[in-house]
C-alpha cells in the first residue's frame, strides 16, 4: 500500500531535500476533538457493558486522562488524489501529495517502544466500540471492586471507624488506579479514534506519544500558533517514496519534479498530475 501526505510546495521541498518528516502536536490540528474522542464514546460502551449508571464516571475519568496527553503525529492518507485534502492540506491544490511506501511505514514501527506507532485511524462508532471490547471485563470488575465508590463518612446511627474508612479508601484507590492503568496500557488508542466527519480522509498516522509541557521537543510557527514537533529521518530507508502527485493548481512541470526527486536520490518515483479539475 502507498500512504499519501498532502502538503504545500515548501513542505514538499523540505521533506525531499532533508529526507525527514516532522511529527507535530496533534492537539494543534484542525480537529478540535483530536485526542478527546474516546471520552465521547466511552458512555456508549458503558451501556453495552451493562454498567450505564457509571457512564458519567467513566467519561470524567477519560477526560482527565485526555487533558494530560498529547501526541506528535505525521498524517497520511490511503487516498492519493482527493479534492477536499488538496484544498485543506496542500495550499488549496497548489501543493503536492507524497506517496510513502510500506518500507517507510515498517521502518517506523518499534516493537520495543509502545509510544512509537504507525496506525490506521478508526472512524465508525460501532468499530470504535468494538475496539474497546478488550477493556470491558477489567472495567466492569474494577467498578464492582469500588473504582467509583468513595469512602463513606458514616452517620450518627451507623458510625464508621477510622480503620474502616482507611480500608474503604485503600480499596477505592486500588480499583480506581487499576482502571486508569487499563486505559493507559493502550495509550495509542486515544489518538486512533476520530469523528466520522473526517472519514473521507482515510487517515493513517505515525505517532509518538508526548508528555506535556514538551520541554524536550523542538518548536515551529504555524500561522499564529507555536507548535511542538519532532523531526524524524527516513534517509536510511530503502525506496521510502514511490509516488508523487502534483496538485491541480500547481504549475510545476512533471519533468522538473522528476529531476528534483532524482537529484536527491529518489529514483523510479512515479510522478503524475492530479486528475481533479480544480482551479
Amino acid at each position: 500500500m502507498t500512504y499519501y501526505h498532502y502538503c504545500n510546495a515548501s513542505a514538499f521541498y523540505n521533506i525531499i531535500r532533508s529526507k525527514e518528516v516532522w511529527l507535530s502536536s496533534m492537539s494543534a490540528s484542525n480537529d478540535s476533538m483530536e485526542g478527546k474522542w474516546l471520552s465521547n464514546i466511552i458512555g456508549l460502551a458503558a451501556s453495552r457493558w451493562g454498567v450505564p449508571e457509571f457512564a458519567e464516571n467513566l467519561i470524567t475519568l477519560i477526560r482527565d486522562i485526555e487533558e494530560n496527553l498529547d501526541c506528535l503525529g505525521f498524517c497520511l492518507s490511503e487516498a492519493a488524489d482527493t479534492l477536499s485534502q488538496w484544498r485543506g492540506y496542500a495550499d488549496d491544490g497548489a501543493g503536492f501529495s507524497i506517496g510513502f511506501s510500506d518500507r517507510f511505514m515498517d521502518e517506523y514501527k518499534d516493537p520495543n517502544d509502545p509510544l512509537i506507532h504507525a496506525q490506521k485511524v478508526i472512524y465508525g462508532i460501532e468499530d470504535q466500540i468494538k475496539m474497546l471490547q478488550p477493556f470491558a471485563a477489567v472495567v466492569v470488575q474494577a467498578i464492582e471492586d469500588g473504582a467509583f465508590a468513595l469512602p463513606r463518612a458514616g452517620t450518627l446511627l451507623a458510625p464508621i471507624s477510622d480503620e474502616e474508612r482507611a480500608s474503604q479508601r485503600e480499596q477505592y484507590l486500588a480499583a480506581h488506579n487499576r482502571l486508569i492503568r487499563t486505559f493507559l496500557a493502550d495509550i495509542n488508542l486515544f489518538f486512533k479514534l476520530k469523528n466520522r466527519a473526517f472519514e473521507e480522509e482515510h487517515e493513517w498516522r505515525l505517532i509518538r506519544m508526548a508528555i506535556k509541557p514538551f520541554s524536550d521537543l523542538d518548536f515551529r510557527v504555524s500561522g499564529t500558533k507555536i507548535v511542538p514537533y519532532l523531526a524524524d529521518s527516513f534517509g536510511n530507508v530503502d525506496k521510502p517514496i514511490s509516488h508523487v502527485m502534483i496538485g491541480p493548481k500547481n504549475p510545476t512541470p512533471k519533468d522538473v519534479v522528476t529531476g528534483f526527486l532524482a537529484r536527491h536520490g529518489f529514483n523510479d518515483v512515479h510522478v503524475e498530475i492530479s486528475a481533479a479539475s480544480y482551479r
